[in-house]
């Protein structure tokens, strides 16, 4: 298994996009997940599933870019989105911020490894990149409690920066 960087794969069948995250689960991983499932959506793929067994650590972009997917993929007739068999570094960051009690999540065997395709990392930059920053920030601060708080207030400074109040 690869050290702290990220990597993110992929694969599609039967109406189902399969993801894999290896290492460290980030804000450069945020984006290319977040295109690859729009585009699985649109397409007619109504389920997502995401396999965190190798998965180390995860950001609040990365968080927030999977509460992003659920909204979406639960947006779809028959639409399903599910967390598979989270490593316990993972539960534990779904159980501090309540996402646990948002996501289905369930044990599974693992798929070969021959079977994924790694994904391409996209620049950490840009306006496309920015946007799913804030935009994952403002899934997180639609939790409730403190930690909805916490990330309100990581919104309302993000935007106050920005020239009229509004980021990309």
């Amino acid at each position: 298994m690869t050290g702290a960087l990220g990597i993110l794969r992929v694969q599609q069948k039967e109406g189902t996009i399969l993801f894999q995250v290896e290492g460290q689960a980030t804000v450069v991983l945020g984006l290319p997940l977040r295109r690859l499932a729009e585009q699985s959506l649109g397409s007619g793929v109504s389920r997502i599933r995401m396999d965190l067994r190798h998965c180390t650590w995860m950001d609040s972009t990365f968080v927030g870019t999977v509460l992003l997917l659920v909204r979406a993929a639960l947006s779809k007739e028959r639409g399903e989105f599910c967390l598979v068999s989270p490593s316990p570094e993972c539960r534990r960051i779904l159980k501090q911020m309540g996402v646990d009690r948002i996501c289905v999540i369930q044990q599974e065997d693992e798929l070969p490894p021959e079977s994924w395709t790694e994904v391409e990392r996209v620049p950490a930059e840009g306006d496309s990149f920015r946007c799913n920053v804030l935009q994952a920030h403002q899934e997180l601060a639609e939790l409730p409690g403190a930690v909805g708080e916490t990330f309100r207030k990581v919104v309302r400074c993000v935007t106050d920066s920005h020239p009229g109040g509004k980021a990309p």
